[in-house]
């Protein structure tokens, strides 16, 4: 790599205030898409809630991709309102900020390895298939719960790799019981006055179909690879054309996944740009032009859903056959 490379991923690394505005924007849209649901459903304008709906599913798994740019602490460059989005977003999304970032650290530390504990049972070639099919299941099909389950899992169990102080655990349990508080009080609000429809169409079911969306974009970009690097470990997806750009934007350009792995801190703003430094090598990993191609790939694969370099032939350990003494 040149000199004029290293400065320019140097430049790259600067965070900026765009995500910040991609917050601000995206949830306030929301919510005026949530009290448009409100009005079409007194109304009874039916027609209108399923594109409602749909708009509002987007934008709430735009918002959890916000989350992830938090933890990353590249949201925004100013620290305090970086955090107090991160959190905002996770009370709506059923996350903790701390807990997430704990984990996700060890998913960029040791990428499909058992260590990988977002990507569990998927790491662990001791866990049997059966019960990665029902963990795909339930991940796909339930996300916005199972996901919250998946992280206490490795906060709580005996042998956690989580080492936090008192405080930050504190803060942990704060916000993963926050949303369960505030929401299921929301819940029984609506129910107590008869408009639980409402919040159901106006928030539930997005939220719901949301966390699926995450899921299965997880899935895309990891789930059935077998690699031992960042590049050969997440699919990369670069769709072309102006509309492809545009779809890109309003995720956060999270096609551009594979260099976020090899440069978790520049900022997603700034990925299309180190993607020109830094091109896919498509020896390594075939390039797809979309996430539906991407998903043909993976479908291939979930039947048996993997992930990392310890399903490598030569690393899955041969099972013990004890002969027969005659």
């Amino acid at each position: 790599m040149t000199h004029i490379e290293k400065q320019t991923l140097r430049d790259l690394h600067r965070p900026g205030w765009r995500g910040t505005w991609f917050v601000l924007g995206f949830g306030s849209l929301f919510y005026g898409l949530v009290a448009a649901t409100a009005y079409c459903l007194s109304a009874q304008l039916y027609w209108a809630l399923v594109p409602l709906i749909v708009a509002n599913t987007l934008l709430s798994h735009s918002l959890v991709i916000a989350f992830h740019e938090a933890a990353h602490g590249s949201l925004c460059p100013w620290r305090p309102l970086n955090e107090y989005l991160g959190r905002v977003i996770g009370l709506q999304a059923f996350n903790s900020l701390t807990l997430y970032r704990e984990l996700h650290h060890w998913h960029h530390a040791h990428l499909g390895t058992p260590r990988d504990e977002e990507f569990w049972p998927f790491t662990d070639p001791a866990q049997p298939r059966w019960k990665r099919r029902l963990a795909a299941v339930g991940e796909l099909l339930f996300g916005t719960l199972y996901t919250p389950v998946l992280y206490l899992r490795a906060l709580v169990r005996s042998d956690s790799r989580i080492r936090v102080g008192r405080s930050r655990r504190l803060m942990i349990w704060a916000e993963v019981l926050a949303p369960f508080v505030v929401w299921g009080g929301v819940a029984g609000v609506a129910l107590w006055y008869g408009v639980f429809a409402y919040f159901f169409l106006g928030y539930l079911l997005p939220a719901y179909l949301a966390g699926n969306i995450q899921s299965w974009r997880k899935y895309i970009e990891h789930i059935g690879l077998t690699g031992d690097s960042w590049a050969t470990l997440t699919r990369a997806i670069r769709p072309p054309g102006w509309h492809g750009h545009v779809m890109s934007e309003s995720v956060l350009h999270e096609p551009y996944h594979d260099l976020h792995h090899r440069y978790p801190k520049i900022p997603y703003e700034s990925l299309p740009a180190a993607a020109k430094v830094d091109p896919p090598r498509s020896d390594d990993v075939p390039v797809f032009p979309s996430y539906r191609a991407a998903l043909v790939d993976l479908l291939r694969d979930l039947g048996d859903p993997k992930f990392g370099p310890a399903w490598r032939e030569e690393n899955v350990p041969m099972p013990v056959v004890h002969a027969e003494i005659a």
